[in-house]
């Protein structure tokens, strides 16, 4: 093999695992996740953020399954069901994205992203395409994409999102033309606080055009992902008494060709070591710095080994139920699904 087709086997392979998508769908670009415009990064920042604390489990970590990329616009491709009750994932996403305001006197702020439209639905229903409202020519856009074999389509999840939001006193704001006079005090009401999102929003974005790695080179069944006002904070969680899977990921957030512009600069981690204690309930610590400087600290990653409980039985069935790939699963539970081969090999012996 020549060097230029094992490059671009290697440039497929890494977009193929940042995205979720085949390698045949990999671009033909010199970059194969590329960084966003200023306004697109800060959109598909404040998007990470939002969807980066589901409060279930789904069947994929941030419940997003796949993505793909144009020059302006990303495209998530969200799971259908979020926990073991099956609620609508596409309904979270709407709850936690489309703005509203607040039933008046509440002092609650705004709901959603101030500032984010919905720009349309393409695709027999299945695309719902969103733009910033106060980004002239509509620069920053984003695309959700239903999964296949979902029944419903995004205009009757939008009609049931609008109508839970009017029976609760909230005003929906996703279709209003400009910004509203909420949206525009709650934006203006900390500057500091915007401007330091503002800074960080090339990582938040360069994370969501790589959430593939969580479930791809790792086996995370958890993630939760947020910005604190200092820093990105990921927390995840791993059914592996030694959180084996952390290195992998850290070798692709950090790739000096296509990764983020991030290096380790401290680690706490002894899981790998030798003489390490085989236990739970153990944490590893990896502090990022930036290449820049005035870049301090743009990421804090922490590594759970925590089978919450041990109770892999209802861990694996919440998956399935949410519809997690059973390769994935096995993956991520290990012993559980090596208890299941070995009682599958016995009920082979019986029979």
């Amino acid at each position: 093999m020549s060097d230029r087709s094992s490059w671009e086997s290697r440039k497929l392979r890494y977009w193929s695992e940042c995205s979720g998508q085949s390698r045949r769908t990999g671009p033909r670009t010199s970059h194969p996740a590329s960084a966003a415009a200023p306004a697109q990064a800060r959109l598909e920042s404040l998007v990470l953020e939002q969807l980066g604390t589901a409060p279930d489990l789904c069947a994929h970590p941030f419940g997003i399954a796949s993505l793909s990329s144009a020059a302006t616009s990303l495209t998530l491709h969200v799971d259908a069901y979020m926990g073991h009750r099956q609620h609508s994932f596409p309904e979270h996403c709407l709850s936690r994205l489309l703005p509203a305001a607040p039933a008046p006197g509440s002092g609650d702020d705004p709901h959603g992203i101030p500032g984010l439209r919905m720009s349309g639905i393409n695709a027999d229903g299945r695309q719902l395409h969103l733009h910033m409202a106060k980004d002239p020519g509509q620069t920053a856009t984003l695309v959700l994409a239903l999964p296949k074999g979902l029944t419903e389509n995004w205009a009757d999840i939008e009609r049931r999102h609008r109508r839970w939001c009017e029976d609760n006193g909230l005003r929906p704001l996703w279709t209003a033309p400009q910004l509203d006079g909420v949206e525009s005090d709650y934006l203006s009401a900390c500057p500091s606080l915007e401007g330091s999102r503002a800074r960080r929003a090339a990582v938040g974005s360069g994370l969501l055009r790589r959430i593939a790695l969580f479930h791809t080179v790792t086996a995370f069944y958890r993630v939760q992902c947020w910005d604190d006002g200092d820093s990105w904070k990921i927390d995840a969680r791993t059914a592996h008494p030694r959180a084996r899977w952390h290195d992998q990921l850290l070798q692709r957030l950090c790739h000096p060709r296509w990764g983020l512009p991030v290096h380790v600069a401290h680690r706490f981690c002894h899981c790998a070591e030798p003489d390490a204690p085989y236990q739970w309930d153990h944490t590893c610590a990896f502090y990022f710095d930036g290449h820049t400087a005035g870049n301090d600290d743009p990421i804090y990653l922490r590594v759970h080994a925590s089978p919450e409980g041990h109770d892999y039985d209802r861990q694996i069935a919440t998956l399935r139920q949410a519809g997690a790939p059973a390769d994935w699963m096995a993956r991520a539970f290990p012993e559980q699904a090596v208890r299941h081969h070995d009682r599958h090999r016995q009920e082979e012996r019986l029979r």
